[in-house]
């Protein structure tokens, strides 16, 4: 019995002390550590995703998961993986689902994604293996993933629309962080 307790300590200290940093060298933590670490980008990306769906006869037609990237790499210093800071442009994840459909294009049969009235710049399909989509919640296999860049927008909210010309539409809002997040703000001025 005390033998068992003894392996079983010295196991727990030599997985308590190993020191590995993440993936882009920027944190230090133990193995044993990351099981009581918030893993922050998906926290983050979890905040800033919702889901659309377009029904007809109470049943859905299409489903959408929308992930707002721009506040979730905002402060992220990894050059590894992510290069762009997201700065030129709002920046979602998106995943859509439509039933009957091998691929699911969103920009094909009718739907359209727009935010605030804009059409995206850039739709980038991502491939299975592709890092951004390890770090995502709310994945499944039945969904196809496209990372979408729309040109910046200067208003505080964002309203994010997929819509159908059969289905109808469905409006995801965001809104976007103040860079200046004191909490002295109010007595500042």
């Amino acid at each position: 019995m005390i033998k068992k307790i003894l392996l079983l300590s010295f196991a727990l200290l030599i997985l308590g002390c190993s020191v590995k940093k993440d993936k882009c060298g920027i944190k230090e933590t133990s193995d044993f550590a990351q099981l009581f670490t918030k893993d922050e980008i998906y926290d983050k990306s979890l905040k800033n995703t919702h889901k659309a769906q377009l029904m007809a006869s109470f049943e859905t037609k299409a489903l959408l998961t929308a992930t707002y990237l721009n506040p979730v790499f905002a402060q992220r210093n990894c050059k590894k993986r992510f290069k762009n800071k997201m700065k030129d442009g709002e920046y979602f994840f998106i995943g859509v689902f439509i039933t009957n459909s091998e691929q699911s294009k969103f920009n094909t049969k009718g739907y359209t994604l727009t935010l605030n009235g804009n059409l995206p710049i850039d739709i980038k399909l991502l491939d299975d293996n592709d890092p951004l989509r390890y770090e995502m919640p709310m994945m499944n296999n039945w969904s196809t993933y496209y990372k979408v860049k729309f040109p910046t927008v200067n208003s505080k909210n964002l309203t994010l629309v997929f819509e159908n010309n059969r289905f109808g539409k469905d409006i995801l809002t965001y809104e976007k962080e103040d860079d200046d997040k004191s909490l002295f703000k109010p007595l500042n001025k």
